[in-house]
C-alpha cells in the first residue's frame, strides 16, 4: 500500500492504466503491481459501484450507445422523452412520460430477474467474507449482491450494501409511502403504461366517503427508486452510515463502473478519498472511460481502464492470495478415553488417594483417534496421535500454505501436550515428597513426646540412631 501511495503522490493527476496493452511502460506495470498489492494489504475497504458492474449481468447501462436511454429512443420514438428524463421527477408533469416510465420500469426489472451477480460481486461478498469489507454504497437499483448473500438497505448497522438510489424490487405509493411488493397484477399494469393504485388509500378514501367527509387523493404505486431532482427519503440515515464509516477510517476506496456523475456520489467519494488519504491509502476508479482531470485532481490516485470483471481477473492473478478463503482445520486433542488400564490409573486418581506415583511412563493426553478434516472427503486425511512423531501426511484437502500452517500448529499441539504432562507428573511427585517429610516431621516429635514422658534424656549417640532408623524405615 506504501509503494501504490508513494507513486500517487508523485503525481497527483489521476494515472490511467490499461489492461492488457503491451505497448505501455515498465512504470505502468510496476504501477498495476503496486496497485494489487496495495488492494491485498487492505483491511477496511470502501466501495462505490455503478450501473457498470451489471452490465455482464445482462442488464445494460444508462448513458452508453446500447444503454438504457437509447433503448428508450428506439421503443419510442413518436414519445418526446429523452433518455434522462425517465429517471428525472419532471416526469410526473406529463402523462405520456409517467406511461412511457411505467413500462420501462417493467421491462428493466424482467431483466433483472434473469441477470445473475458478476464476479464484482462475488468479490464484494469475498471481502466481506474476510472482513475486509467496511462498506459498499451502491447506485444500482438491481439488487444482485443480495444473490451472494449480502444484506442490502439504508441503514449502516443492518445492511452490508446501501442502496444509494433505491430497490426496484419494492412498489411504494406516491402518498401514503406504503412498501409492498410486486404482484403479477401490478407488473401487468405497469407494463401497459398503467399506475396501479394503492389498496391502502383506496379502502381509506372508501371509509371517508362513506362517511360523509371528503374524499382524499388516491396514490399510485411505483418502483421504490430515488429520481433525479427528488429529495431522498432515507437521506439522514444514509449521511450517519457514510460519517460512521469514515470515522471507521477506512484504508482503500474502490470506484467501480460508474460515470462519477451525480452530486451526491461526488461528494461521498470525497470525503471517503480524504480519509483513505490521511491514513496512506490509495484511491482506485475502474470504468472504461476516464474521469475529468480538473474534477478529480488529487483525489482518485489511479484510474484503470478496463472492464470490472476483467480487473478482477487481473486482481486474481497478480494476488492469488488475497482470494483464498481462510478455513478452520480440526487440530485440537480428542477427548481422553476412560481406561481401566493400570498404566493410566495415575491419570485418573480420586480425591483422597495414596498419591502413588507408577512406575510406567504417563501416556499422552492428546492420544486419539484419527480426525477428519470437514472439508476433505479422503478417509486417509487427519491428523492423529499430535504428541508423537508420526508425520503428518499431505492431502487433497490442503494446499500447500494451509499444510504448513497444519504442520506448525501441530508441532505447537504437541508442545503444549507434553508441557502439561510434565506439569502434572512434576506435581505428583513434589506432593509425595512433601506428604513423606510431614510423616517423617510427625514421627520424630512423637517419638520426642514419648521419650520425654519417660523421663529418659537419650544421649547423643541414642538420639542420632533412632533418627537413623526412622529414615531407613522411611526410604523402604
Amino acid at each position: 500500500m506504501a509503494a501504490a501511495a508513494k507513486l500517487a503522490q508523485q503525481n497527483f493527476i489521476p494515472k490511467t492504466l490499461r489492461l492488457g496493452d503491451a505497448s505501455q511502460e515498465a512504470e505502468a506495470t510496476l504501477a498495476l503491481c503496486a496497485v494489487s498489492a496495495s488492494v491485498a494489504k487492505a483491511k477496511r475497504i470502501l466501495l462505490v459501484t455503478g450501473a457498470g458492474i451489471s452490465c455482464n449481468a445482462g442488464i445494460p447501462d444508462f448513458r452508453s450507445e446500447e444503454g438504457l436511454y437509447a433503448m428508450v429512443k428506439k421503443d419510442y420514438p413518436t414519445a418526446v422523452v429523452k433518455g434522462r428524463d425517465l429517471f428525472d421527477a419532471i416526469l410526473f408533469n406529463s402523462p405520456v412520460s409517467v406511461s412511457v416510465f411505467c413500462t420501462f420500469m417493467a421491462r428493466l426489472r424482467s431483466c433483472i430477474l434473469s441477470a445473475r451477480s458478476t464476479a464484482v460481486h462475488k468479490f464484494i461478498k469475498h471481502l466481506y467474507d474476510c472482513n475486509r469489507l467496511l462498506r459498499c454504497y451502491t447506485q444500482n437499483i438491481d439488487g444482485l449482491e443480495g444473490q451472494d448473500g449480502l444484506r442490502l438497505g439504508v441503514e449502516g448497522k443492518s445492511a452490508d450494501v446501501v442502496q444509494l438510489h433505491g430497490d426496484i424490487h419494492m412498489l411504494k405509493c406516491t402518498m401514503c409511502g406504503l412498501k409492498v411488493s410486486w404482484s403479477q397484477e401490478h407488473f401487468d399494469a405497469l407494463e401497459n403504461g398503467n399506475v396501479p393504485e394503492c389498496r391502502s388509500c383506496s379502502e381509506k378514501a372508501e371509509e371517508r366517503t362513506n362517511a360523509g367527509k371528503r374524499c382524499p387523493r388516491i396514490g399510485g404505486l411505483l418502483p421504490n427508486i430515488v429520481l433525479y431532482g427528488e429529495e431522498h427519503p432515507d437521506g439522514d440515515g444514509i449521511g450517519q452510515c457514510i460519517d460512521s464509516d469514515i470515522k471507521s477510517r477506512p484504508d482503500c476506496l474502490i470506484i467501480v463502473g460508474t460515470s462519477l456523475k451525480v452530486l451526491g456520489v461526488k461528494k461521498l467519494i470525497r470525503k471517503a478519498a480524504k480519509a483513505v488519504h490521511e491514513r496512506g491509502g490509495v484511491v482506485i476508479f475502474v470504468n472504461n472511460t476516464a474521469p475529468a482531470v480538473s474534477s478529480w485532481k488529487g483525489v482518485i490516485d489511479y484510474h484503470i481502464e478496463s472492464d470490472c470483471d476483467r480487473w478482477i481477473d487481473d486482481l486474481r492473478v497478480r494476488q492469488p492470495s488475497l482470494f483464498l478463503k481462510q478455513r478452520s482445520l480440526s487440530l485440537g486433542p480428542t477427548k481422553p478415553v476412560k481406561k481401566t488400564m493400570p498404566e493410566e490409573k495415575h491419570l485418573s486418581q480420586k480425591p483422597g488417594s495414596s498419591g502413588k506415583i507408577s512406575n510406567v511412563p504417563a501416556k499422552s493426553i492428546a492420544t486419539g483417534k484419527k480426525r477428519k478434516l470437514p472439508h476433505d472427503t479422503d478417509p486417509l486425511c487427519g491428523i492423529t496421535n499430535l504428541s508423537r512423531s508420526n508425520p503428518l501426511q499431505r492431502t487433497s484437502g490442503l494446499t500447500a500454505i494451509e499444510f504448513d500452517k497444519a504442520l506448525a500448529e501441530r508441532m505447537r499441539y504437541k508442545h503444549q501436550t507434553q508441557e502439561l504432562e510434565n506439569i502434572v507428573i512434576l506435581g505428583q511427585e513434589v506432593r509425595g515428597v512433601i506428604r513423606e517429610h510431614a510423616r517423617q516431621s510427625v514421627e520424630c516429635i512423637r517419638h520426642r513426646q514419648k521419650l520425654q514422658k519417660t523421663k529418659y534424656d537419650p544421649s547423643p549417640l541414642e538420639a542420632v540412631v533412632k533418627l537413623t532408623k526412622i529414615d531407613n524405615k522411611s526410604v523402604v
